[in-house]
């Protein structure tokens, strides 16, 4: 039996948990690198640019009131996305209202952290997309939207939502599934 060696540096943290893990940053270090990452994923979940960026703003003051609670054993990632998650669930029952009009997120300025190259759709493609996202179940739209907006491995996306990574695969996969199909109608 051989071992398959990946030739990938993963950045320490969206590392998997590991008994060597430890996050040694500071607070501020971890903002920097997860303020553009949340504030895109709540942007794409809530009604408008401003409620996104007043929720980001609520995440991060949270997390930092939290910070001494957080195991620093365990990837930040999935800690401050959960906190984000979360702090969308309560925005979405406070309001009372199904997120999103698209439209305002894609006519704002662009996100210098977004990579064109991985992130190539326009705005017209990405409105269809989100659209067609409608038509997913809520749990696909939770996973493919932290998956692929939030940035996240399967494993912290589990962790967010409270499922087994198996069946987070299988939602993934079954919300994938769908989109193609609305694609090739």
């Amino acid at each position: 039996m051989g071992l398959a060696i990946r030739n990938e540096t993963i950045h320490p943290s969206e590392e998997l948990n590991t008994t060597k893990y430890f996050e040694h940053r500071e607070f501020v270090e971890l903002y920097d690198e997860y303020f553009d990452r949340v504030n895109r994923y709540l942007r794409c979940r809530v009604h408008n640019v401003w409620d996104a960026d007043d929720l980001t703003t609520v995440v991060f003051l949270k997390a930092l009131e939290k910070f001494e609670q957080y195991s620093r054993t365990s990837p930040f990632a999935g800690w401050i996305f959960s906190i984000a998650h979360h702090a969308f669930i309560d925005f979405c029952r406070k309001k009372k209202e199904l997120p999103m009009d698209h439209t305002e997120f894609f006519e704002q300025s662009v996100d210098p952290t977004w990579d064109p190259e991985d992130h190539a759709l326009t705005n017209e493609q990405t409105s269809i997309l989100l659209k067609k996202m409608e038509n997913l179940t809520r749990d696909q739209r939770d996973v493919i939207t932290l998956r692929y907006f939030g940035d996240l491995r399967i494993a912290q996306v589990a962790v967010i939502l409270g499922k087994t990574e198996a069946s987070v695969k299988t939602i993934s996969h079954r919300g994938l599934k769908e989109l193609r199909k609305q694609y090739t109608a």
